[in-house]
């Protein structure tokens, strides 16, 4: 393969929803491999400038990147380079396994030239990998060199200890992983951090070596140790401000916009025990690449901003459209952009606080109306309910929150008798028509189940002070959408009504369904909360605060669009509420962080 550095080019890719670059041109290298194979499929890799003279690698470390196919998982090999003829511009890479381990064409593959912590990357190149069909290999799955590199050398150290520090060095193993992680860095920020632990892992080896024996003593004083180096290499790679990133295709540029508005922010939160608060987040629209606006790229980072203050609040949640991905598009670019998002909420939490993730019109990858002509999808297409009761978390066990099996909708208990809701208006049934397309499409219908509403029915509690959340609103009660997309919430609608009035009955839906239901005394909502508008605003209606915050994504905002956008790079790029409900009083307060302002109203 040759590489001119100054000359090479390509146009930017025409299927930006799904990122793939049309290889069919013959200025592309090009590499083909069968599955499984390792280290003997090599290239011989020249690098020039546009004279065609060689470019001086003296002291270049080539890395390779790639974005396996499907899109789920990534490599980033600094290992497996050999240099053949520095000053010539000439080195040699031969791929492991790992690179080989999925069938099909990568979404990207190119080397970065890394000297001193800058770098230059080459153009990407075609790369191919042949199913093999008689033999079985590696479980898919990222493969970042450095990390394995560290892991091997600490099992030779646990190995050398003489003594068992297995489970010691497991935790050990997975608090470094769960840091580096959250690093935001390049390849020199993570280098950085590498250095630094191997210096201390050199010590620990060094003392096997002269006595023969680690001391527990020994080991404790050596990880507290190594933990503060990562903590400073994170502190200096970050400035403080750690996020997870698995996108390879766009910067999510620098984490935390305002770290000190946001501190601001969090210190205003009244902590009065007598109140229940929760961190109220919605339409973050998680994007890997926009032709529409280049603020769509950011939606990753507004993650950090509610989880900032999770310790602080009872529950926090993310109310659906988390991620965006256009509508339709390919199945492994959303699947990519769910897992990344849910790996981010997770990698973030750190204390006790629930954390729930609720799913709206955009994240099961549902072929939009507006823009296809044929808005039918297959099956092959969405992700599945089930899929996504994976992604989110919906299939794990957790007592706090209760489900209806893997439901995505649940409620939990909070303090101060609080009962909290997060109710699925995308409960999309997957019946398939004579043709084999899905019945409905939940990018365009919102739709509660006859069981869904029934489980509400059944657990809904007048002793209790009520929330409820939702993607959609419910039915037209701010005046958008229409009956024949909102199915079944002439029901849900009636049920809240039913709730907060006391009494038996049974709701006869416009779908042909029925509900039951008995509630000893009158009921308590303190508030219905929704996204999906892109606006904020509040109604009451049957006695009932239905109230609309507006989306996370800087460019989406539907009262003031332009506006905020230009808030892009600032702390008003983001709008989250804190939502401070006060059941004595009958009050709730919405504290805004962001573009926007405060709400407040009685119940």
């Amino acid at each position: 393969m040759t590489f001119n550095i100054d000359n090479d080019r390509r146009n930017l890719v025409d299927d930006k929803q799904n990122f793939n670059i049309d290889f069919h041109d013959s200025k592309y290298n090009w590499l083909q491999a069968r599955q499984y194979e390792e280290s003997m499929r090599q290239v011989e890799v020249h690098v020039v400038h546009g004279n065609g003279s060689p470019v001086d690698l003296t002291g270049m470390n080539p890395v390779f990147e790639g974005w396996l196919p499907e899109g789920l998982y990534r490599i980033i090999d600094a290992k497996h380079s050999v240099m053949i003829d520095a000053k010539n511009g000439i080195f040699r890479f031969d791929f492991p396994a790992p690179a080989f381990q999925i069938a099909g064409s990568y979404k990207q593959a190119f080397f970065r030239l890394m000297k001193d912590g800058k770098s230059v990357t080459t153009l990407e190149f075609s790369l191919d990998v042949m199913a093999d069909k008689v033999i079985s290999g590696l479980v898919p799955s990222d493969y970042i060199t450095p990390f394995e590199d560290l892991y091997f050398k600490l099992k030779d150290y646990i190995d050398k200890a003489n003594g068992d520090f297995e489970t010691a060095m497991a935790q050990w193993k997975k608090d470094v992983a769960d840091l580096i992680t959250e690093l935001n860095a390049d390849v020199s920020g993570i280098n950085l951090t590498i250095t630094e632990i191997k210096t201390q892992l050199s010590a620990l080896e060094d003392k096997i070596k002269a006595d023969g024996l680690l001391t527990q003593a020994d080991l404790d004083k050596s990880l507290v140790d190594i933990m503060q180096k990562v903590d400073n290499s994170v502190e200096q790679v970050t400035g403080g401000l750690t996020y997870l990133s698995d996108d390879m295709m766009t910067d999510i540029d620098g984490g935390y916009t305002d770290l000190q508005k946001l501190k601001e922010f969090k210190n205003s939160i009244d902590t009065d025990t007598n109140l229940t608060r929760i961190a109220f987040a919605t339409d973050t629209h998680h994007e890997i690449e926009s032709n529409w606006r280049p603020h769509m790229t950011s939606g990753l980072r507004h993650v950090l901003n509610p989880m900032y203050v999770q310790d602080v609040v009872d529950a926090v949640i993310f109310n659906g459209d988390n991620i965006n991905n256009g509508g339709g598009g390919d199945k492994a670019v959303a699947n990519y952009l769910v897992q990344d998002f849910s790996t981010t909420v997770r990698s973030l939490v750190e204390s006790d606080t629930p954390v729930l993730i609720n799913k709206g019109n955009h994240d099961n990858n549902y072929k939009d109306a507006t823009v296809y002509d044929d808005w039918r999808s297959l099956p092959s297409q969405v992700l599945t309910n089930a899929e996504l009761a994976h992604y989110y978390g919906y299939d794990v066990k957790d007592d706090r929150i209760i489900r209806d099996g893997s439901s995505a909708y649940c409620y939990i208990d909070l303090p101060n008798n609080v009962r909290m809701y997060m109710l699925d208006s995308y409960d999309t049934p997957e019946t398939l028509d004579k043709d084999g397309y899905l019945d409905f499409n939940a990018r365009q219908n919102s739709i509660y189940s006859k069981k869904q509403l029934q489980w509400l029915a059944d657990t809904l509690d007048a002793s209790k002070t009520t929330v409820l959340f939702a993607h959609n609103p419910v039915e037209q009660v701010f005046g958008t959408g229409n009956a024949s997309s909102e199915i079944n919430h002439d029901v849900l609608h009636k049920l809240l009504n039913a709730f907060v009035s006391g009494g038996s009955g049974t709701i006869n839906g416009a779908t042909g369904i029925t509900v039951k239901y008995t509630f000893a005394k009158a009921g308590t909502i303190a508030g219905v909360f929704t996204g999906h508008l892109h606006k904020s605003s509040m109604v009451v209606d049957h006695t009932i605060n239905y109230v609309q915050t507006t989306c996370q994504a800087v460019y989406a905002d539907n009262d003031h669009q332009e506006e905020r956008a230009n808030k892009f790079g600032t702390y008003q790029e983001d709008a989250f509420d804190v939502i401070e409900i006060d059941p004595v009083k009958k009050h709730v307060k919405l504290k805004r962080y962001g573009y926007g302002e405060d709400r407040e109203y009685d119940y």
